[in-house]
Formats: structure tokens, C-alpha cells, sequence
């Protein structure tokens, strides 16, 4: 079974599960991981979750910053097998990776889904004067 951690700084994987919530209804394959919010230690965390995991589970691993201490946290794990890193999230990331049909290779899919989340950052100011020059165009 394909499964998805978040753990980020702070409650921005907490806000993540509750937008996944929100769009799809369904966050039974997600665990998340406030990094840093408590007295908790993260390591302690992040190991309590992979005893937890069944070796055969594929865990895709997302995280805020490439750089960053849960990152450098969770690096460590890429070692067991079947699990993957992906770092810089937002969630249209997140909303494609998890709605996807557990059907395409694991590796191919999130670079797809890295490419079309990439596609996503958008300066709307820009995006609306762009919308207008068009559109002065035409009438």
C-alpha cells in the first residue's frame, strides 16, 4: 500500500492533512509529523512512525524545505526500501500525488507531479494584466 508522510516545521503539515480533508474527504494513507511544535522530540517522531510501517508499504515522504532539520531528519530513512523524498511541497503537490491511482511507477509519478505543482506558482498580478492585454485585444 502506498502511504504519505508530511513533517514540516511548525503546524504546516497539520494544515496540509486538514486541506486534504476539505478536497478529497479521505486522509486514512496520510500521517503527519508538527515538527518542533512541542516538547517532542522530532526524531522520536519520525522513528515511532516507521516502527509502525509495514515493510512492504511504499512511504512517500514530503517535507517544506529541501535543507532544512526534518528533511535532514528523515534523509536517514531512503535507506529502507520502497520509501521516496520529496521536498518543497505545497498542496497541489501533495492533492496529486495522493489522488493518483497507485497504478504508475512511484518515481515517474512524482517528478510528474513535482513538474505540474511547479506550474501551479503563479504571479497573478501578472497572470490578470496578461488576462486583460488579451483580452483588449480581441474587443
Amino acid at each position: 500500500m502506498r502511504k504519505f508522510l508530511i513533517a514540516t516545521h511548525g503546524t504546516m503539515a497539520a494544515g496540509i492533512q486538514n486541506a486534504l480533508q476539505i478536497i478529497t474527504g479521505d486522509t486514512q494513507r496520510l500521517a503527519v509529523i508538527n515538527a518542533f511544535v512541542g516538547v517532542e522530540n522530532p526524531s522520536d517522531l519520525i522513528q515511532a512512525y516507521f516502527q509502525n510501517q509495514d515493510e512492504q508499504d511504499e512511504i512517500i515522504i514530503l517535507t517544506d524545505l529541501p535543507g532544512g532539520s526534518v528533511n535532514q531528519l528523515l534523509i536517514h530513512y531512503l535507506k529502507r526500501p520502497h520509501t521516496h523524498l520529496v521536498s518543497g511541497i505545497n498542496l497541489s503537490l501533495v492533492l496529486a500525488l495522493v489522488l493518483d491511482p497507485q497504478q504508475t511507477d512511484t518515481a515517474a509519478m512524482i517528478r510528474e507531479a513535482i513538474d505540474a505543482s511547479r506550474e501551479q506558482i503563479l504571479y497573478i498580478n501578472e497572470k490578470v494584466k496578461q488576462i486583460n492585454a488579451d483580452l483588449s485585444t480581441i474587443f
